[in-house]
């Protein structure tokens, strides 16, 4: 990781993300807490932190709000979902998610000239069946 790869990070740590989790609060009407797993993130060049400020953090925030297009789907998603993990990956055969312990697992393969994130009804098709 280089300085502009720092730099980058640090900027989604203070700036991004604490927007990211404001905008789900808005949306959800509770707290979400979001966690990053910085190193793989890191690890490469840039193009996974910005691919995660610019897809990942929009994704998730439009399949939240389309969950929590009304009270019921906001009450149902309270229920299950208290924080989300976003972890990044070279390896196709590690793209998933996973809803365990009121947590939504996300590893996102952002390193590369083709990358593969879940996009928003990805996201929806997977927790709504859950709630």
């Amino acid at each position: 990781m280089g300085l502009a790869e720092k730099r980058l990070a640090e900027q989604i740590k203070t700036d991004s993300l604490p927007r990211f989790e404001s905008d789900l609060q808005e949306i959800t009407g509770y707290s979400v807490k979001v966690d990053i797993d910085w190193n793989t993130f890191t690890a490469f060049d840039s193009y996974p932190l910005s691919r995660l400020e610019n897809y990942v953090f929009s994704d998730v925030k439009d399949a939240i709000k389309k969950i929590c297009q009304d009270e019921m789907g906001k009450e149902a998603l309270k229920e299950k979902l208290t924080a989300i993990h976003i972890t990044n990956t070279d390896k196709d055969e590690e793209f998933k998610m996973e809803l365990k312990d009121s947590t939504l697992f996300l590893t996102e393969r952002l390193y590369g000239d083709t990358f593969s994130n879940h996009m928003g009804n990805m996201i929806v098709d997977y927790i709504e069946p859950q709630l």
